[in-house]
C-alpha cells in the first residue's frame, strides 16, 4: 500500500516484516501473524560499501590503475575494469585463470615475471613486482607495472591469496626509448661528421670523431689525448692559432672558419679550415674545434669530374640517405637510413609525401616549391626545411635532388638525398646569438643595438614619430670592482640588467655597450617629456639597494637623453648625443638626467681629448712638481704674528699641457681620478718628490717639511701606499720625517677604519700623518686618535670665509680649539688675506700657506726663495 505509484512517500529506517496468515475455526481467512526487524543500520552499510567501491574504481580508472585478486589454490584471478581499459577492451570486471593472463605477456618478459610471482608466494621476498608487455585487444604491445603481496597464508605458510596494482607505463617506456634513440642519432651524426671535431679543455685535447682522428692521421683517439692542437700547427700559423684559442678560452665565445696548416702524424701536412666555439659545460670552460680539411676538396673534385659521368645524381646531392619520389613527389624508394631520420620504418613512408612530415605553414611553403621546380623539372640542392620525427621532435633536414626524366623527355619523378642538419642549425644560431649579444649579460650589444635603431629610424620616418637612445651610465661602478672584486661587479652588472629590463615594454631594446654603460632604444616617444618619465623611473630602480653575496649595494646612474630627430638622424649620432649629455649628467653629480644640447657636446669633447692626452703624460714627461711654502708666525700679544718663516712647502703635481699651459693640481686630479690614471699618478709623485727633496741637502732646504697628498684608496692592492712610500725613501736615501702624509678629512673615517694597517706602517716611516680640509668632512674622532695624527689642516673654504660669514669662523675656532685639547699642530691653507692671518692667529693657528706669502712655486723658483728669504707676495 505504501508502494503506490500514485501516492508520494519516504522511508527513514528499513524493516524486515514476516508473517503468516490467519484463520478462524471455520478455516476462513482473518489477517495476518508476524515480526517484524528494524535494518537500517545493515542498509546504509551496503550502501555505504556499495559507494567507497564505486569511488575507489573511479579513483583508479582516473590514474589509469587496475587492481586485481588471485586465489592462488584455485588459480583464479580478479580484475577491475581498468583492466579492460587498458587493454582496449569494452569497461568490465574480469575473472579467468592466471595461466591466461600469463599467455598475454611478451614472451621476453614472462620469464622473469613468474619468478618475481613464485619468489613472492614462495616468501623470498615481501612483495610482487614486474614490467612487462602485455597484448592490447588491438594487437598491440603495452607495458605495464604491476605489483602485489601475498594477504593470507595457511598455517603451513602456503600462499592462500594475492592482491595488487596494475598500472600502464607506456608513455614513460616510449619516451625512454626516444630519448636514447636520439642520443644515439646524436652520437652517431658527430661520428659519421666528415669533419672533424675535437673538444678540448684548459688546451688539451680529452675527445675527438673519427673523422679529426683520420685527418690528423693519429691513428687512435690516444694519440691525440692531452695533446695541444697548437703544437701540430705549421710553424707559421701556430701564433695566429694561439691567439684564436686564448680568445676561446678566455670566456664563452665563437671563432669563425680559418685556415690553418697542419702537420699530421707522418710529417705531412695538411690545410684545414678550422673554426670553433667554446662554451660553459658543468661549471668548467669546453673549446669545441671543428676541422675540415680543404686539400682534399681538389682531390674531390678530381674524383669527383671522372665519377660524375656515372654516380652524377647521387653524387650531386649527396647525403645522409637516399630517396626516390614519383612526379607527385610520393616515395617510391627510401634507404633504410630515413629510419634515423624520422624514426618511421622505411616501408611504412613509401606512398607518403615528406611535406605530410612538417608543420602546416612550412609545408605550405616547401610544395609550392617543389611544384615550381618540377614544371620546369629542374634539380635543388641544400632546400632546408623542418620536419617531425615519430616521436613528436622537429628536427632541420638538408634535401638536393635531381629530375628523373623518361625517354621521351617527360619527368618520371626526383632522386635524391636527405641529411639531418639539426646540430649544425643549432650551431648556427648559437654563433647568430653569442655575435649580437653580450655573453656577460645576455642583453643585446652594439651590433644588434645599431640594427634594431635603424630600424626604429626608418619607422619614425614613415610615421613621422619620435624615438629616444638613453646612455645609462653606473656612477660609482669602479668603486665596486676595486673595493670588493671583479665577481661582485659582474653580479650587479647582470643585477642591474635585470632591474631594467623588468621596465621595459616589448618594443623597447636594452644593450650592454662595454663596462657600466647601457644603453636603451625607447620607440614610440610621443612628447619629451615622456622620455623624462622613463628617465626618472630608470633612475629610481637603480636607486634601490641591491643586494649581492650579503652585501647591500646600489647603483645611481648618469643619464643622457639623444631624441630623433633633433638630436640625430642615424643611430652613431644619436648615441653620441646621450653620451654627451650622459657625461654633462655626471660632471653635475650623478644620480640624475640630462637631455642633449649642442654645448655640452662640445664640452663633451674637450673633456674626452684632455682624458686621451693626461694617459699620454707620463710618458711625455708633462707631470711636474711644485712647492707652495708653509710658513709659521709667532703670534704677538696684539693679535698679529711676526715675520714669516717657511718651515715647510706642499708638493703639487701639475701639468703642463702642450697647448692648454699649466693645469694645476686642483684640475688635474679630478680628472685623473676619473681616468683610473691616480694611482699611477701618486706613485710618480711620491717617487720624483722624494729624489728632489734628497737633493737638498745644504741649509735653508735641509730643515724643511714636505706634505704629500696621496690617498690609501688610490695605492691599494699589491701597490700599497706603505710599500711604494718605503722603497722611495730608502731608493733615494730619504729620512722619513722629512715627509708629511696628507689623508682628506672628507675621506679620512673610511681610509681610518679601512686602511688602518697601511696608515700604520707609514708611521713606522718616521713619516707624519695630516688631516687635511679639516672641517669639512665627517671623520670620527675616536678612528682617529687611533693613528698617529700629527696635524690638522683646516680646509681653504673655510679660510676663505672666516672674515665674512661668522658660522665658519666658529668652525675654525673649533677646529683650532680641538688641535690644542687633542695635542696636535694646526695648520691653514688659502691665505689670501691679513683678515684672515689675524682670525688664524687669534686661535693660536701658527702655520699656514696661501696666496698671502706665496703662490705654488717650480723646484728652481721656491729654492731661490729660501735663499733669498724674500716671499712672492704682497705680504712681503
Amino acid at each position: 500500500e505504501l508502494c503506490r505509484p500514485d501516492e508520494s512517500w519516504s522511508c527513514a529506517e528499513y524493516h524486515l516484516i514476516s508473517g503468516e496468515p490467519r484463520l478462524d475455526d471455520a478455516g476462513r481467512f482473518i489477517g495476518y501473524r508476524g515480526v517484524g526487524r528494524d535494518i537500517t543500520a545493515t542498509k546504509r552499510t551496503e550502501h555505504a560499501l556499495s559507494g567507497a567501491k564505486a569511488r575507489l574504481e573511479l579513483a583508479l580508472e582516473s590514474g589509469g590503475l587496475a587492481i586485481w585478486d588471485s586465489d592462488i589454490a584455485s588459480g583464479h584471478i580478479y580484475l577491475s575494469e581498468g583492466w579492460s581499459l587498458m587493454l582496449g577492451e569494452p569497461a568490465a570486471e574480469q575473472r579467468c585463470v592466471v595461466q591466461e593472463l600469463v599467455e598475454r605477456v611478451h614472451a621476453k618478459d614472462r620469464e622473469g615475471a613468474i619468478l618475481a610471482w613464485r619468489r613472492a608466494l614462495k616468501g623470498e621476498v615481501p612483495s610482487f613486482s614486474a614490467e612487462l608487455r602485455i597484448l592490447t585487444a588491438a594487437g598491440n604491445w603495452e607495458w605495464v607495472v604491476t605489483s602485489g603481496r601475498v594477504v593470507s597464508r595457511d598455517t603451513g605458510g602456503r600462499a592462500l591469496r594475492m592482491t595488487g596494482t596494475v598500472v600502464s607505463i607506456d608513455n614513460r617506456k616510449r619516451a625512454e626509448h626516444a630519448l636514447r634513440d636520439a642520443e644515439a642519432r646524436y652520437r652517431s651524426l658527430v661520428d659519421v661528421s666528415p669533419d672533424g671535431v675535437l673538444l678540448q679543455s684548459d688546451g688539451m685535447i680529452e675527445y675527438a670523431n673519427r673523422a679529426a682522428i683520420e685527418m690528423l692521421g693519429a691513428g687512435s683517439p690516444a694519440a691525440l689525448f692531452g695533446r695541444s692542437l697548437v703544437e701540430m700547427a705549421h710553424a707559421h700559423d701556430a701564433e695566429a692559432l694561439l691567439e684564436r684559442t686564448r680568445y676561446l678560452q678566455a670566456g664563452p665565445g665563437v671563432s669563425n672558419f680559418r685556415e690553418c696548416r697542419m702537420r699530421r702524424f707522418d710529417a705531412s701536412e695538411i690545410t684545414t679550415e678550422i673554426a670553433g666555439v667554446s662554451y660553459l659545460e658543468r661549471g668548467r670552460l669546453v673549446v669545441q674545434t671543428v676541422l675540415r680539411d680543404i686539400t682534399e676538396r681538389v682531390r674531390a673534385r678530381e674524383a669527383l669530374a671522372e665519377r660524375e659521368r656515372r654516380f652524377r645524381d647521387v653524387v650531386e646531392a649527396a647525403g645522409e640517405y637516399v630517396w626516390e619520389t614519383d612526379a607527385e613527389f610520393r616515395y617510391t624508394w627510401l634507404s633504410e637510413r630515413i629510419e634515423s631520420v624520422l624514426g618511421y620504418p622505411h616501408l611504412d613512408l613509401l606512398g607518403r609525401r615528406p611535406q605530410e612530415f612538417m608543420p602546416l605553414g612550412e609545408a605550405r611553403a616547401v610544395d609550392a616549391q617543389l611544384i615550381s621546380l618540377a614544371r620546369r623539372a629542374q634539380p635543388f640542392r641544400d632546400l632546408v626545411h623542418r620536419s617531425v620525427t615519430r616521436s613528436g621532435r622537429a628536427i632541420w633536414q638538408s634535401v638536393s635532388g635531381v629530375p628523373v626524366l623518361d625517354a621521351g623527355g617527360n619527368l618520371k619523378g626526383y632522386r635524391g638525398t636527405g641529411a639531418d642538419i639539426t646540430s649544425r642549425k643549432l650551431a648556427e644560431e648559437r654563433i647568430q646569438f653569442l655575435a649580437t649579444r653580450d655573453p656577460q649579460t645576455g642583453l643585446p650589444n652594439r651590433l644588434l643595438l645599431a640594427d634594431r635603431t635603424e630600424l626604429a629610424i626608418l619607422n619614425a620616418q614613415r610615421k613621422g614619430g619620435r624615438l629616444a637612445v638613453l646612455s645609462v651610465h653606473l656612477d660609482r661602478f669602479h668603486l665596486v670592482t676595486e673595493l670588493i672584486g671583479r665577481r661582485v661587479g659582474d653580479a650587479l652588472l647582470r643585477a642591474v640588467a635585470d632591474r631594467l629590463s623588468n621596465l621595459l615594454r616589448r618594443d623597447d631594446t636594452l644593450a650592454r655597450l662595454e663596462g657600466e654603460k647601457f644603453v636603451l632604444l625607447w620607440d614610440g616617444a610621443r612628447e619629451v617629456e615622456d622620455v623624462a618619465v622613463v628617465a626618472q623611473k630608470l633612475l629610481n630602480a637603480l636607486s634601490m639597494p641591491v643586494f649581492i653575496e650579503g652585501r647591500s649595494l646600489s647603483a645611481p646612474a648618469s643619464i643622457g637623453i639623444g631624441v630623433y630627430p633633433g638630436d640625430g638622424k642615424t643611430f652613431n649620432d644619436l648615441l653620441k648625443s646621450a653620451k654627451s649629455a650622459g657625461f654633462s649628467a655626471s660632471e653635475g653629480g650623478g644620480n640624475a638626467y640630462r637631455f642633449y644640447a649642442p654645448e655640452l657636446n662640445a664640452r663633451a669633447m674637450e673633456r674626452l681629448e684632455m682624458e686621451s692626452d693626461l694617459h699620454r703624460a707620463l710618458a711625455r714627461g708633462e707631470l711636474v712638481l711644485h712647492y707652495q711654502p708653509i710658513v709659521r708666525n709667532r703670534a704677538t700679544a696684539g693679535g698679529s704674528g711676526g715675520a714669516p718663516n717657511v718651515v715647510g712647502a706642499e708638493v703639487l703635481v701639475c701639468w703642463r699641457h702642450p697647448t692648454k699651459g699649466l693645469i694645476g693640481q686642483d684640475d688635474l686630479l679630478p680628472l685623473a681620478r676619473q681616468t683610473g690614471l691616480m694611482g699611477r699618478i701618486s706613485a710618480w709623485l711620491i717617487d720624483q718628490a722624494c729624489e728632489r727633496i734628497a737633493g737638498w741637502k745644504a741649509e735653508p732646504m735641509a730643515g724643511l717639511w714636505f706634505a704629500i697628498n696621496a690617498s690609501v684608496k688610490d695605492l691599494s692592492g699589491t701597490v700599497r701606499l706603505d710599500r711604494v712610500l718605503g722603497e722611495a725613501l730608502i731608493r733615494h736615501g730619504l729620512e722619513g720625517s722629512r715627509i708629511v702624509l696628507e689623508v682628506s678629512g672628507r675621506g679620512a673615517e673610511r681610509d681610518a677604519s679601512s686602511h688602518h694597517a697601511t696608515l700604520k706602517a707609514v708611521a713606522d716611516l718616521g713619516v707624519a700623518l695630516a688631516i687635511e680640509d679639516f672641517g669639512t668632512g665627517q671623520a670620527d674622532l675616536v678612528e682617529l686618535r687611533q693613528l698617529p695624527v700629527s696635524k690638522l689642516k683646516i680646509d681653504r673654504s673655510l679660510v676663505a670665509e672666516i672674515v665674512e660669514r661668522e658660522d665658519a669662523a666658529i668652525i675654525v675656532r673649533t677646529v683650532g680649539a680641538m688641535a690644542r685639547g687633542l695635542g696636535l699642530q694646526c695648520v691653514a691653507s688659502g691665505v689670501e688675506s691679513e683678515a684672515q692671518l689675524a682670525h688664524l692667529h687669534s686661535i693660536g693657528c701658527e702655520e699656514w700657506q696661501g696666496r698671502l706669502y706665496s703662490e705654488p712655486l717650480d723646484a728652481e723658483a721656491f729654492e731661490a726663495l729660501l735663499v733669498s728669504g724674500t716671499s712672492r707676495s704682497a705680504f712681503g
